[in-house]
């Protein structure tokens, strides 16, 4: 007992339960439900989905679907537990990325915890059942995995991974930050992480996109940035939430800086691969300095980093003695309690649901009267992979899959909806219904033209002509 429940491992246990709370308290979001519905056609059909079947203005256009393995586990969790399963499968994997990060930090425990405890502030900030989550995961096991040099497993990782969500294309970017850096830190292991390299960029063709994996994710990129979509919009130094991104982005350069020579002559560290997670670190960086979505990723690396860099004694944690005035028993009723009040305050959310996981985010009586109009639809951005999955018996006008869509419909959607100017683009697609915010210019609009309005309440309208 008095060697189990020392302060280090109470402080490790809580750190991990805030960081268990926070994940299993992550809500919905728009993109979660088109992602469920995916996956539903894709069990009944028996095929991975690769034409738009969803939308009314592309319906039947190529959409190049690299979450297509996602979308069908995501499915499969959901029928078998529903939203609170998939949300637990979704938090777990984010705190077994945490795990292997903590494995991976160097310093003592109370350093560990003081640097992780900072960014989970900022690293949470866009957990959400989809999957970016699993994501987080495979980053986290191939650093791990490039570290203890166990390169022969990266094929199969990334063979998963390239199915499972386009950020695969972030990890060969830390295959390569990798290879060039053993030059430097282990040059016995040049040749295996190259054939790894290699094995790893082929496992990617292995997709249901083959080759043409490789130039639709850089397209779809370049439309995400011509949209302008939030998540893609680099981190604003205004943020709180995101203050300590800045301070460990920061912290990285100036370290790096300072220590970095010294950091690839010392035999401890190489052997332990942390110049290799201090390479990866620095490759994500700018990826996070551009968009606030990658800032999560870098962090995953950013952590084991600064610490490498901050201990360049030995990178080993030393054996700390026990002081007499621990108290194992105090710490272990601590451990206890906390646990359970974790358990009881999901319970408790799972149960009501409470309105932060927005697992309803519609009211249901919009979507009863929306079933009552007939005709194509009008929606916006942000609802459509909403109305995908709520409101399945009508094609939607525009949803967050993005690739489907050309960039010019889109801009005309941003257009109606800064100028509710509705008229043209409703005769041009034959619109007949409408789903939108009730104080949008397109809803006051709408009113004005004489529509009807099928419900109306303080947030949604719904209208027919």
């Amino acid at each position: 007992m008095n060697t189990f429940f020392t302060f280090d491992r109470l402080l490790t246990t809580l750190l991990f339960l805030a960081i268990a709370l926070a994940a299993f308290l992550m809500p919905a979001q728009n993109d979660t439900w088109w992602q469920l519905r995916a996956g539903q056609e894709m069990w009944q059909t028996r095929h991975v989905l690769l034409h738009d079947t969803f939308s009314h203005t592309v319906y039947g256009v190529y959409w190049p679907n690299h979450e297509w393995l996602s979308q069908v586990l995501f499915y499969a969790v959901y029928t078998v537990g529903g939203l609170p399963l998939l949300t637990i499968v979704s938090a777990t994997a984010v705190v077994a990325a945490w795990l292997l990060v903590w494995r991976l930090t160097p310093g003592t425990t109370r350093s560990k915890f003081m640097l992780t405890a900072l960014v989970i502030a900022s690293a949470s900030t866009l957990w959400g059942p989809r999957p970016q989550v699993l994501s987080l995961f495979l980053l986290a096991l191939t650093i791990t995995l490039l570290t203890s040099r166990r390169y022969v497993w990266l094929p199969v990782v990334f063979l998963l991974w390239a199915n499972l969500h386009g950020a695969v294309v972030m990890g060969v970017l830390l295959l390569g930050a990798a290879l060039v850096t053993a030059v430097v830190e282990n040059r016995k292991a040049v040749p295996g992480l190259a054939i790894a390299l290699v094995c790893s960029l082929l496992a990617t063709l292995a997709t249901p996109l083959g080759l043409s994996f490789w130039t639709e994710i850089p397209k779809s990129l370049a439309r995400i940035r011509q949209i302008g979509i939030s998540e893609w919009a680099p981190p604003r130094l205004t943020s709180v939430a995101l203050l300590p991104f800045w301070i460990v982005a920061v912290a990285l350069v100036l370290l790096t800086i300072a220590r970095g020579h010294r950091l690839s002559r010392d035999a401890d560290a190489r052997r332990r691969g942390y110049l290799t997670v201090c390479a990866c670190a620095l490759t994500l960086l700018p990826l996070a300095v551009t968009a606030e979505r990658n800032v999560p990723p870098f962090l995953l690396l950013a952590v084991p980093a600064v610490a490498a860099l901050s201990t360049l004694r030995s990178t080993k944690d030393q054996p700390v003695p026990i002081p007499s005035t621990q108290r194992p028993r105090l710490n272990a009723a601590i451990t206890l309690v906390a646990g359970a009040l974790v358990c009881v305050t999901v319970v408790y959310a799972y149960a009501g649901p409470i309105g932060h996981l927005r697992w309803a985010p519609l009211p249901e009586a919009s979507l009863a009267a929306l079933r009552g109009c007939r005709g194509n639809l009008y929606n916006r951005y942000d609802e459509g992979g909403y109305l995908i999955w709520f409101a399945a018996e009508h094609k939607v006008f525009l949803d967050g899959r993005q690739d489907p869509y050309p960039i010019d419909l889109v801009k005309e959607h941003v257009r109606v909806e800064h100028s509710g100017d509705f008229e043209a683009v409703f005769q041009r697609y034959d619109i007949h219904c409408a789903y939108v915010p009730a104080d949008s210019p397109v809803s006051v609009r709408l009113l004005r033209g004489g529509w009807t309005p099928l419900f109306r309440d303080a947030r949604w309208a719904v209208f027919a002509d």
